[in-house]
C-alpha cells in the first residue's frame, strides 16, 4: 500500500513540474495591457522602417530622402531591442504589417514626387503624434518594467523625430506652394 502511495505522489509531483514547465506561463506574467503595448510597438515600428525605405526609393527631395534612412536606422533599433525584450517574456509580436499600416504603405507606393514627398511627411508627422501618445501610456501606466522602461528610453528619440518631421513637413508643404506673380 505503502508503494502505491508513493507511486501516486511521485506521478502527482511530476505532472505539477510538467505544469510549471508551461511555455505560456512567461507570457501570463505580462499583462494584456503591455502585451498590446508590445505588438502595437512593433507594428508601428515596422511601418516606420518601411514608409522610410519607400522614402529612400521614391522620395523626390534630399530631406525625405535622408529622414528615410533615419526612420530606417532608428526603428530598426528600436525593433530589435524590442524583439528583444518580448522574446525574454515570451510575447508573441507581429513579423508583417497589420491592415490598417500595410494599407499606409500601399497608399503611398502609389505615389511619386512631390506628392510623395507630402504625403509621407504628413504620415511621419501624425505616425509620431499617434506613437509618442502610445509610448507615454506606456511609460506611465504600463506594469511591466522592462516594457515601461524601454517605452520610456524611446520617447526622447521618437519626439525628435516628431520634430525634424514637423520641420519637413513645412518645409516640403512651402516648396509646393504656388508663388505669386
Amino acid at each position: 500500500m505503502k508503494k502505491v502511495k508513493l507511486f501516486a505522489y511521485l506521478v502527482a509531483g511530476l505532472f505539477i513540474a510538467a505544469s510549471c514547465n508551461n511555455d505560456d506561463d512567461d507570457e501570463m506574467l505580462v499583462p494584456e495591457t503591455d502585451r498590446a503595448f508590445a505588438v502595437a510597438a512593433a507594428d508601428g515600428g515596422m511601418l516606420e522602417v518601411r514608409l522610410g525605405q519607400l522614402a529612400q526609393e521614391r522620395g523626390m527631395s534630399q530631406g525625405v530622402k535622408e529622414f528615410g534612412q533615419m526612420m530606417v536606422t532608428d526603428h530598426t533599433k528600436a525593433n530589435e531591442e524590442l524583439m528583444a525584450i518580448a522574446n525574454f517574456k515570451g510575447i508573441t509580436l507581429p513579423t508583417t504589417l497589420s491592415t490598417a499600416k500595410q494599407q499606409k504603405v500601399d497608399s503611398l507606393s502609389a505615389m511619386q514626387g512631390m506628392a510623395f514627398d507630402s504625403t509621407f511627411a504628413r504620415m511621419m508627422v501624425a505616425s509620431h503624434q499617434e506613437t509618442i501618445t502610445l509610448f507615454r501610456n506606456e511609460a506611465n501606466n504600463g506594469e511591466d518594467a522592462d516594457l515601461k522602461g524601454w517605452a520610456s528610453s524611446k520617447i526622447p528619440t521618437l519626439e525628435q523625430h516628431l520634430e525634424h518631421a514637423m520641420m519637413l513637413r513645412d518645409s516640403v508643404m512651402n516648396h509646393n506652394r504656388p508663388t505669386n506673380p
